[in-house]
């Protein structure tokens, strides 16, 4: 007997395990391969498999339980930036990814690739990204995993349990969403009180928390897309399995939704961005304009002693006792005059 699903689980999975379980109406069991492909002749209960790109003995259970498409078990072993979704009269196939924050504190896609006719549903999660542990590769499907065990999750069918996974996906964006929120917050409290002249480090986290955005923003965008065209074509094809509108209505209104909160906290950062670079610049101006004034006072101390410094015989005051003491004061009165004037202007 291969691994199987353990219900609830949140642990490692280990590299070649296929997890197996039944979804009824009374709640979840682990199976065997065997048992699956009884289950699957014999009832109407829901069959879920899931394992990883590099699982072989998975891979084959896609041709032999759904018949898959050759090109669609290839995606599986590659990373799928634009997402996908194959209609076809008996099944279902969609490689849609979710999002998870890496040990960088970078976010990454979680590429799932889902297959699915009325009661077989196959999960294969992959590549993901090296700096993803795997509970945060998994954290969807545990969720999902944990409400069927405990009863607050009933699908009717596989399609219902992938429109669930989906759903899922989608809060967990939206609480990415809702900390960058606060992290924008965050941000544009430091931004008015920080030093401009220190604000490197802060600029560091705008440009990082902007690219969280962007990514959440393709996602959602590009998901939503994907939703409206399978609307679109159920509406045009007649010969395709059906599906319950209603659901792909929800997860497309939801996708679009996230797609404008995105765009309007990346507005919102935008006005954090744009207020830090005002302060620095006008920090900048105000140092300029001190170099500016000290510069002026400098030079009216050069022109001072550049008279008194030329090389002629008749210069008047050369002979005289108090001539250099005068000249420092000369000197003294005008930077203290020019001082005073540009203090009044606010540029010392």
């Amino acid at each position: 007997m291969p691994p199987v699903l353990q219900e609830g689980g949140t642990g490692r999975r280990g590299r070649g395990a296929v997890h197996i379980c039944v979804v009824t109406a009374s709640g979840v069991r682990s199976l065997s391969v065997e048992a699956a492909r009884h289950t699957l002749g014999s009832s109407s209960d829901i069959v879920w498999i899931d394992f990883g790109h590099e699982d072989r003995e998975g891979t084959c259970l896609l041709t032999d339980l759904l018949g898959a498409q050759p090109d669609d078990v290839d995606d599986c072993s590659n990373r799928m930036p634009v997402p996908k979704l194959h209609a076809y009269a008996d099944h279902y196939y969609s490689a849609i990814n979710g999002l998870a924050r890496g040990e960088d504190g970078r976010l990454y896609f979680q590429p799932l690739k889902i297959f699915f006719n009325t009661t077989l549903l196959i999960t294969v999660m992959g590549p993901t990204s090296t700096a993803l542990t795997p509970a945060a590769v998994h954290h969807d499907l545990t969720l999902i995993r944990e409400r069927l065990a405990t009863g607050g999750l009933r699908p009717g069918s596989a399609f219902e349990l992938v429109a669930a996974i989906r759903l899922q996906m989608l809060r967990t964006q939206q609480s990415l969403v809702t900390e960058a929120a606060t992290r924008a917050a965050e941000l544009e409290k430091s931004v008015m009180s920080i030093d401009p002249v220190k604000a490197e480090a802060v600029l560091n986290d705008l440009f990082s928390l902007r690219h969280d955005l962007q990514t959440i923003r393709t996602n959602a965008a590009q998901t939503h897309e994907l939703y409206v065209h399978l609307i679109d074509t159920l509406d045009s094809q007649e010969a395709l399995m059906r599906l319950d509108v209603r659901r792909l209505n929800d997860l497309r209104l939801g996708f679009s939704h996230l797609r404008n909160t995105v765009d309007l906290e990346r507005e919102y950062l935008q006005e954090v961005l744009d207020l830090l670079q005002t302060r620095v610049s006008t920090e900048l101006t105000r140092f300029v304009r001190k170099i500016t004034a000290w510069g002026t006072i400098g030079i009216a101390w050069t022109v001072i002693v550049g008279i008194y410094g030329m090389n002629f015989d008749d210069i008047p005051g050369l002979g005289w006792r108090f001539g250099y003491a005068v000249a420092f004061g000369l000197m003294a009165v005008v930077g203290f005059v020019l001082a005073v004037m540009f203090r009044r202007r606010g540029w010392l």
